[in-house]
């Protein structure tokens, strides 16, 4: 082996054992869908739309797998705030498949829904939210996501839609540092959000109660 080469592998290493004791922030960016198939027009409604995402805020530590990996981001940790992110998509997703779509800070009773002239409540709460990171070896890491939503929808004549939505992902990264880890980790809360917002996309757009309470059956 050549000095250089020992002192380029040395510094890798060095770099590397600094970045398994750091914080590693997760990027995790909105991701709607546009998949959703809506057999007829949108919805003729004003509905306000309330996200309780507050299940999608982690504090995410590294797994080493058993056989193959290593413990050099044993120490790391791997915030991960996704509320925004699934808040953003929610929205996004649905301003498709309704007229008029107006985000609100907490959900509305239906008093409150007449009083300022809407149609329709959507409510999207978050009721699980699992995600894990395991090292393999050389710095390669898997991170799986997954999530489940319950969804429930208002009208002026009452309960129209109560059901749940799935998503789930596995994406894999390779680097020389444990930071790869958080690209893993977004790259698989943005698969799964984007999977959970195509069902429910369907779920809205198709619904014959909900359409029928909202007059766009014909």
């Amino acid at each position: 082996m050549t000095n250089d080469f020992l002192r380029t592998a040395a510094a890798v290493s060095g770099l590397a054992l600094a970045a398994a004791s750091c914080s590693h922030a997760v990027l995790v960016r909105p991701a709607p869908s546009y998949e959703a198939f809506a057999f007829e027009a949108p919805l003729p409604a004003a509905a306000a739309v309330f996200v309780d995402a507050d299940q999608l805020f982690r504090q995410v530590r590294m797994t080493p797998d058993p056989v193959e990996g290593d413990s050099l981001c044993g120490d790391a940790s791997f915030p991960l705030d996704a509320r925004e992110a699934l808040e953003v998509s929610v929205v996004g997703t649905l301003e498709r498949l309704v007229r008029d779509i107006r985000p609100t800070a907490a959900p509305l009773d239906r008093q409150a829904m007449e009083a300022r002239g809407l149609d329709a409540v959507l409510v999207v709460r978050a009721d699980t939210f699992n995600v894990g990171l395991t090292s393999g070896p050389l710095f390669s890491f898997e991170a799986g996501a997954e999530l489940t939503l319950s969804v429930s929808a208002f009208t002026r004549d009452g309960l129209q839609l109560r059901e749940v939505v799935f998503g789930n992902a596995v994406q894999t990264q390779s680097g020389i540092t444990c930071g790869n880890g958080s690209e893993a980790l977004g790259a698989a809360v943005e698969v799964a959000i984007e999977n959970a917002m195509t069902e429910l996309g369907e779920l809205i757009a198709n619904s014959p109660a909900l359409r029928d309470s909202l007059g766009g059956s014909g």
